[in-house]
Parts: structure tokens; C-alpha cells; sequence
């Protein structure tokens, strides 16, 4: 192993600590898996690059480091376009059009290691994969179009999304000018991991806005005394561990979740889930699910134009139907009635 401490390793350093700090954000924060597959996937591709120009240094005699490094690089851009499909779907799994540019870094990593041995051969090809890769977005426009009605998250929705294009478009000219000749390649790496830094930046300040945020829980105050009677200490533990559950994780979100699931999480049986959740919020555990579902499903009615069955599936329903049954039956009318009255009272 060569090289010594430098500011490019301190980048390096900064992008990947940053990288591992949103995953673990996100995977606490944002609730539904729906919401995590993607970002995750993101920036573990973005903190394996930061990983990688801190490592070609220290293992230069190694054969593969080089290559293993700009393989990393040329898949930025197509995780980012897919990245950038969920934020303009609103949270919903992208559609197939993000999908397929994933193919490419796929199909130069293949000839990189079984046909191709010139590294400038393969930046040559990610730089054509990542302009390949936002073409492709043009495959997506409805979803933009859908963004532009939006009138509440709109504009963070395309601040995040515009900061993505054009930071993954300069890692991309970057990456042209440096195969060029016209700038060097210790350069180009240091902008390289600036850029990647700044997106990763951006993702933190506004990522979690994006998407519904947790409904806390509260225990009405007349209630207290008789909660006290009625629960032991280890009860009260459990308690607070159900309202992190349901706030902080968000596990209502998952469709089909059911006491035997709570009590799984919790390592109790399910009869003491549901004498706990009765004493506490003096309501049985469906009914405490579908009232969290439907507050959830008032801010995304409220601040998005989001359809009907996107919003079903955001907020943990398993049908279109179900939701606007239990809507009904909580609101007393239907969600875009909901939706109707709240925008002519602006």
C-alpha cells in the first residue's frame, strides 16, 4: 500500500462518511421499505465511489483497482436517474422506463472485465452510458409532468431533482474533459468527489421533506391517571416502545400489518399488544392504524396531487377501495371530496 493523507482523501472521506450517514437516516426515517430501496441504493453507489478514490491510491499495484474504480463512477448517473424517478413519482417505486439505464454501467462492467483493458476505452463508454442514461429520463416525462400540478412540494421536489441533472451532467463533461487531455486526472477526481459530496448534501436537507413525515402519538390527558392504574411499569416500557414503532417507523405503513406483527416486533403476545394498545389509546389496534393511515393520507391530500391509489399505497392500504371505505367512515366523506374542499377554502 502507497500514498499519503491529502485533500482529496479528506473529500473522499467527508462523501462516504456522509453517504453511510443518509442511509442510515433514511432507513430509520422514511418509513415505508418503498421509500428506502432507491436512495439506498443510491448513495451506497455514491459511498462506494467516495470509497474508491480513497482506496486507487493505497493499492496502485493492484491490477483491478483502476477499473473497479471508474466501473463505480459510470453507474452514478443511472442510479441517479432512478433516484430522480422516485422524488418525481412522489415516493412511488419507479416505473420500468428508470429501470433500464441500468443496463448500461451493467454491460460496460461486463466488457470491462472480459474484453476491454483500456481505462480510457471504459470512461469513454460511461461517459456515453451517462448521456444515454438522461436521455432517458425522456422516457419518464409523464411522471414531470405529474410534478409540474403539484403545488406544494413542487419545488423542492425540482430543486432536488434539477441539482441531480445538472451535477450528474458535470461529472460527465468532467469525465469528457479529463479523457480529452484538456484537464488531469488528480483534478478532475477532486471535482469529481465535490460534486458527489453536494449531492449527497442536497439529499439530506430535503429528501425526508419530500415524503410524509411520521404522525405522532399523543395519550389524551384525561387518560393518564387511568393509564397509570391500569399498566405496570413493564407495560408503560412497552408503551413507549409501540409509540416509537409507530412514529419514528412508521410500521402501519405496511400493508397487511397485523397484531401478531406488532407483537412479533415487540416479543409479547398478542393479547397483551392488544390490552396495552386499549389502555393507552383506549381503541383496539385496527382502529388505531386506520386512524394513522388516514392522518397521513390528509397531509399527501392536502400538500400533493398525488392519485388516489398512490397515496392508498403510500400510507400502508392494500386496495383503493379500502381506503376510501375507511376515509369515508373516519372523515365522513371521500378522499377527493376531501381533496375538493380543501383546495377551494385556499
Amino acid at each position: 500500500m502507497t500514498g499519503s493523507f491529502n485533500f482529496g482523501d479528506l473529500l473522499a472521506l467527508m462523501g462516504l462518511v456522509q453517504s453511510v450517514y443518509l442511509i442510515v437516516y433514511i432507513l430509520f426515517r422514511a418509513g415505508h421499505i418503498r421509500n428506502v430501496i432507491v436512495p439506498s441504493m443510491c448513495f451506497c453507489i455514491l459511498g462506494l465511489s467516495f470509497t474508491a478514490d480513497f482506496a486507487a491510491p493505497r493499492l496502485k499495484d493492484s491490477v483491478n483497482i483502476q477499473l473497479i474504480r471508474s466501473l463505480i463512477w459510470i453507474s452514478v448517473p443511472a442510479f441517479s436517474v432512478l433516484f430522480i424517478g422516485q422524488v418525481a413519482n412522489f415516493g412511488k417505486f419507479p416505473s420500468r422506463s428508470y429501470w433500464v439505464p441500468l443496463s448500461l454501467p451493467l454491460l460496460i462492467a461486463g466488457l470491462g472485465y472480459t474484453v476491454l483493458d483500456d481505462e480510457d476505452v471504459l470512461k469513454t463508454l460511461g461517459i456515453i452510458s451517462g448521456c444515454l442514461c438522461f436521455l432517458g429520463l425522456w422516457g419518464g416525462r409523464q411522471s414531470f409532468s405529474d410534478l409540474r400540478e403539484d403545488q406544494y412540494t413542487k419545488q423542492e421536489r425540482y430543486w432536488l431533482i434539477i441539482s441531480f441533472l445538472i451535477m450528474n451532467i458535470l461529472i460527465i463533461l468532467g469525465s469528457f474533459l479529463e479523457v480529452s487531455g484538456y484537464i488531469r486526472e488528480a483534478d478532475f477526481v477532486l471535482v469529481r468527489d465535490i460534486l458527489g459530496i453536494g449531492m449527497v448534501y442536497l439529499a439530506s436537507t430535503s429528501l425526508l421533506r419530500i415524503y410524509p413525515q411520521a404522525v405522532m402519538l399523543t395519550v389524551r390527558g384525561g387518560q393518564k391517571q387511568k393509564i397509570e392504574k391500569l399498566l405496570s411499569k413493564e407495560d408503560e416500557i412497552v408503551v413507549g416502545r409501540i409509540q416509537t414503532l409507530l412514529e419514528l417507523d412508521k410500521v402501519y405503513q405496511e400493508q397487511n400489518f397485523s397484531r401478531a406483527d406488532l407483537a412479533r416486533e415487540l416479543d409479547i403476545s398478542e393479547a397483551n399488544v392488544s390490552r396495552i394498545i386499549s389502555a393507552s389509546f383506549d381503541k383496539s389496534l385496527p382502529q388505531l392504524i386506520n386512524e394513522l393511515r388516514i392522518r397521513d393520507s390528509l397531509q399527501l391530500l392536502q400538500q400533493t396531487n398525488a392519485g388516489m391509489s398512490v397515496i392508498a399505497e403510500q400510507v400502508g392500504f392494500s386496495s383503493l377501495p379500502t381506503f376510501n371505505r375507511v376515509f369515508k367512515d373516519v372523515m365522513g366523506i371521500s378522499p377527493s371530496e376531501y381533496r375538493q374542499q380543501k383546495k377551494s377554502s385556499e
